[in-house]
């Protein structure tokens, strides 16, 4: 489980760390200031050897673009925008650290020269230019030096990948990356809104189709509305194209009610059941990991929040699970505070970090703190 967090050159932040972290941690703090931010570089950091985050990161931000030929049409990721003040330049470098309970974990990102390949074929190109015409040559390719260290199981996972002098690094680059072992890798997810897509509910419910996972999924929705039976996949609309998905379709996804006969597309029960259907299946699905929820509270409605944060506390200490979320409402660590009165304990097990622009320390209130701020109608947020 980590403890403190440090980023060093990464997106807004020069340096930034966060302290005494829990199993179950709020990041607050007003927009732009960086709480999205934290939760990919947990992302990343935690996902030994795997591109994915960073790749997913960007494009999720629309932090990419394409260049075309006569041939083809080639998406690239920016990766400036992993880097403080977006610079790109030769020996730019960040990295996040985290002190965990059995160690220390690392990520490092390096921009380095060319290899000697990229200079041999570069060469020509320089050869019959004027200086003055320089300007006018494709950009040359640097390489990115990524680097996973883990102190608990001892892994250490190093890639290079070709850029462009744009910072641009294009897919077919990083499909032969080496990777971490499964054994070195603990489970990690990250929930947005967007991430939540019928195909990627569909796949996570299938998982948990009869097992004891699938009551505890069908007892997360009875928070919303207490006359679901039963929740069911059809599997016939998987993959239908996305040009034939209507508004509030939800992957052949079914409710069973009480109070109904037939049974219901569970789209029709609107976006508060969707969005703590994906948050029970990725609880479900991530033990012994660590979640990562941006804007947890995004289609609860204040009444539903303190039950839906009994079940993150509660399923986080049973299938011994970190959780950070993200929030910029106040009836969310309101709700919050009030599962901390029902269960506090001595190790402060729940956390509230606050982030502000221009600080390089987060405000860390613990479980009494959070407690006492929502008795006294303080604003953490």
């Amino acid at each position: 489980m980590l403890k403190s967090l440090t980023l060093e050159n990464y997106r807004g932040f020069h340096r930034f760390e966060l302290h005494d972290l829990g199993r179950v941690n709020l990041i607050v703090g007003t927009n732009n200031a960086g709480k999205t931010s934290v939760l990919e570089a947990v992302h990343i950091l935690e996902a030994l050897g795997e591109f994915g985050p960073i790749w997913s990161t960007l494009s999720r931000r629309g932090e990419d673009f394409f260049e075309e030929s006569e041939a083809s049409r080639t998406r690239y990721i920016d990766v400036r925008r992993l880097f403080h003040g977006h610079e790109a330049i030769v020996d730019s470098r960040l990295s996040l650290n985290a002190e965990t309970d059995q160690g220390h974990d690392q990520f490092t990102a390096l921009i380095t020269e060319p290899t000697p390949d990229e200079q041999a074929d570069a060469s020509p190109l320089l050869e019959n230019f004027e200086p003055e015409s320089v300007s006018e040559l494709p950009p040359l390719a640097t390489a990115l030096a990524l680097r996973w260290k883990n102190t608990q199981t001892k892994a250490d996972v190093s890639a290079t990948v070709d850029m462009t002098r744009r910072g641009g690094i294009a897919s077919n680059a990083v499909r032969n990356l080496a990777r971490g072992t499964e054994s070195q890798r603990i489970p990690i997810r990250l929930i947005t809104a967007s991430s939540l897509s019928p195909d990627t509910v569909g796949e996570l419910f299938d998982q948990v189709v009869l097992t004891p996972d699938e009551d505890f999924v069908t007892e997360a929705l009875r928070i919303i509305e207490p006359s679901i039976e039963r929740i069911a996949s059809t599997g016939t609309d998987r993959g239908r194209p996305t040009y034939s998905r209507t508004i509030g379709y939800r992957g052949g996804l079914f409710v069973r009610c009480s109070s109904i006969g037939d049974r219901i597309p569970i789209g029709t029960m609107g976006d508060g059941i969707w969005r703590l259907l994906g948050l029970a299946l990725a609880l479900a699905r991530t033990e012994g990991g660590i979640l990562l929820v941006d804007e947890i509270d995004t289609g609860l409605h204040y009444e539903v929040m303190e039950n839906m944060w009994k079940l993150v506390n509660e399923t986080a200490k049973r299938h011994n699970i970190q959780v950070f979320a993200t929030t910029h409402s106040r009836d969310c660590y309101e709700s919050l505070a009030a599962v901390c009165r029902d269960s506090v304990s001595e190790n402060s097990e729940v956390t509230i970090q606050r982030v502000e622009r221009g600080k390089t320390r987060s405000t860390a209130y613990s479980e009494q703190e959070i407690i006492a701020a929502a008795q006294r109608g303080m604003e953490v947020r």
